[in-house]
């Protein structure tokens, strides 16, 4: 039965500030924004005969650096891929541009994936055919605006708590207020876009609360709140999965394949080279070398298909349902395929289906 939850939701949108690209984005509603990266031949050589995949990609995630420096190094082109790309503001968009045919794959955090599939049961043909990785937040917490910090059961019908509804974000705040020993359904809830316009909540003192990690949790110190918690007090964990439809993949397993791996040391490169790396993509995206590097290294960005992926997955979607975010309840695991995967990496292929 569809559970009806009694709270509040304040409305906090700072207009005409860009989304810097967190997790807790996935899901939500956002603008487009257009870009590509391409592999080109070598100089003085024809060009080659290389796939297109194309590829949509959300800003400031992990995949969007990959690609740009996996480029840049030769990466996709040496296992025969161009890369083209679309940037969308978070993962609803993402998993939109797939299903319209604009993109062939995209990123999607746990509870973008398990909502969207919820909501569109009888009638889609997406899947989750791999594991970018899970994010742990060694850094960041529960912060909450200096009067809370010793009794945190007076932010019962505080000003409330920062979140982005429909996102990922709602998921990591139930699971903080239940740490706190607070009622999800009586906290208000501060709806905003980005970083900026979550600071703009906190500063003003309209919002009393948030769970922030990586960057966005220096900022947050630096304008006096206080952590009460660290992420692995409440069990903060965000899930990030590959998403095609059932007809790409049918076709174009080894392409899909191809990509994996050619993303998989895309990603091992930014780890050997994090400072050279920090530069670049700094230049190139404007985001600073130290909060790139905060973001990043709350990420444990392994390319895989594991058991404790689809569990967490299941997790996520107990709660997704319980809380009335979809009418039916089903079995995640139906929609993980495996076979690009495999072809891949097939030591990392964990899941039981």
């Amino acid at each position: 039965m569809k559970n009806t939850v009694l709270r509040k939701t304040v409305i906090f949108v700072l207009a005409g500030i860009a989304v810097l690209g967190s997790l807790a984005g996935c899901g939500g509603a956002g603008s487009l924004e257009n870009a590509s990266a391409e592999s080109a031949a070598p100089a003085g050589e024809e060009s080659q005969q290389l796939q297109t995949i194309r590829v949509g990609i959300m800003t400031g995630q992990p995949d969007q650096y990959a690609i740009l420096i996996g480029t840049e190094e030769g990466i996709f082109e040496k296992y025969g891929l161009s890369v083209e790309t679309s940037e969308y503001a978070v993962g609803i968009n993402t998993v939109d541009a797939i299903v319209n045919g604009n993109a062939d794959t995209g990123l999607l955090a746990d509870f973008a994936a398990v909502n969207r599939l919820g909501n569109t049961l009888h009638n889609t043909n997406l899947n989750l055919f791999a594991e970018l990785g899970m994010s742990t937040a060694n850094s960041g917490g529960i912060y909450v605006a200096p009067e809370y910090a010793e009794d945190p059961s007076s932010l019962d019908q505080s000003a409330g708590w920062i979140t982005n509804i429909g996102t990922v974000s709602e998921y990591y705040t139930w699971q903080a207020q239940t740490y706190l020993g607070l009622n999800p359904d009586t906290q208000n809830l501060v709806n905003t876009d980005s970083t900026q316009t979550a600071l703009a909540a906190a500063t003003n003192g309209d919002a009393t609360a948030s769970v922030q990690t990586g960057a966005s949790a220096t900022r947050f110190e630096e304008i006096g709140w206080v952590k009460i918690a660290s992420p692995e007090d409440f069990g903060y964990q965000v899930g990030t999965y590959l998403v095609t439809t059932d007809e790409f993949l049918d076709n174009n397993v080894d392409l899909l394949a191809d990509y994996l791996t050619a993303l998989d040391e895309s990603m091992q490169f930014i780890n050997e080279n994090l400072d050279d790396s920090a530069k670049r993509i700094s230049e190139k995206f404007g985001i600073g070398e130290d909060d790139f590097k905060a973001n990043w290294n709350q990420y444990n960005l392994i390319i895989g298909s594991t058991e404790e992926g689809a569990e967490h997955l299941e997790e996520v979607g107990e709660w997704a349902f319980s809380q009335g975010k979809y009418e039916e309840d089903y079995n995640i695991r139906d929609f993980i395929r495996t076979e690009a995967i495999e072809k891949a990496f097939p030591e990392r292929v964990t899941v039981k289906k």
